[in-house]
């Protein structure tokens, strides 16, 4: 496959996905019509935002691995028609569904072909995370263990949430007015470590390799795995699924394995350097009342 085609393959399925994000949006502007009161219409727009919330965050998860937009977002298209069937004419299933089958299988095909990529980039600078001297490494299972994980998690909260319901009686407990404002908070914050965590590793190449110090990573040392442990703890608390919440506790098991075995690497590489950083910087949780003593 020649380079023009891999560049299309490789932003076609990315942008799409922006546009039928911001497409499914405009339905939930629905809400401010129906008579709420501010405060419900921003509770009702929240939860109609949810499809949204799924579909951005996979991309974020999806921009470096490929294959795990593929599945998502064609268990994303199975489960909307599932939720929706003989609900509406097949014109609508092809409208909302048919764009997800459509992302999915564009991102499979850029998986597929990642190979022919590989030539093009041997002229250029080393940008593949795995190959960048100034990157430490990762745990060789880090990545199919996390994309396990997302996958498993999308299906267990959205059948425990929208089918079955057999584990979600704390919903009855704990009223929308208090679950959702709460979960779309932790929802844009992990937007935000995403996008930033992203922006501070990859978005640069340093020259001499160090221990980052950078924005987020001066407030805590592994904001990439925050930023998925607060994704699915925002959505566990829209939809207060039992089920989900077990494999969220696994996820945090998980994660802080990935996060040992880095900081061994980093050890080993930086040695007293990153042993004061660990001293000086949380693994997740920010040290707040450090910060306001400073």
């Amino acid at each position: 496959m020649n380079k023009h085609t891999i560049k299309i393959l490789t932003w076609l399925p990315r942008i799409l996905c922006i546009i039928f994000a911001l497409f499914i949006s405009v339905f939930a502007l629905d809400v401010f019509s129906e008579g709420y009161s501010l405060l419900k219409a921003i509770i009702a727009l929240g939860i109609h935002l949810i499809p949204t919330f799924l579909i951005i965050f996979t991309l974020l998860i999806s921009w470096k691995r490929e294959w795990i937009g593929a599945i998502i977002y064609i268990i994303l298209g199975i489960a909307y028609i599932f939720m929706a069937w003989g609900k509406f004419p097949i014109s609508v299933y092809l409208l909302l569904a048919g764009p997800l089958f459509l992302i999915g299988l564009l991102f499979g095909l850029r998986w597929v072909f990642r190979e022919d990529d590989k030539m093009n980039k041997e002229a250029k600078p080393k940008k593949n995370h795995h190959d960048r001297d100034d990157l430490t490494g990762e745990h060789k299972l880090g990545d199919a263990g996390q994309a396990t994980i997302a996958i498993l998690f999308v299906i267990v909260w959205l059948a425990d949430s929208f089918f079955f319901k057999n584990t979600t009686f704390l919903n009855d407990v704990v009223p929308n007015i208090i679950r959702v404002p709460i979960g779309i908070i932790l929802l844009i914050v992990s937007g935000y470590l995403a996008v930033t965590t992203l922006s501070i590793v990859f978005g640069e190449i340093r020259e001499v390799p160090g221990v980052i110090r950078k924005g987020v990573y001066n407030v805590c040392r592994h904001p990439m795995y925050l930023s998925e442990i607060l994704l699915y703890l925002g959505l566990l608390i829209i939809s207060m699924s039992v089920a989900a919440a077990v494999v969220w506790i696994l996820t945090i098991g998980f994660l802080y394995y990935l996060c040992r075995h880095e900081e061994k690497l980093l050890l080993e590489r930086f040695g007293d350097e990153y042993r004061n950083y660990m001293q000086e910087v949380p693994m997740w949780i920010p040290r707040v009342w450090r910060k306001l003593k400073k």
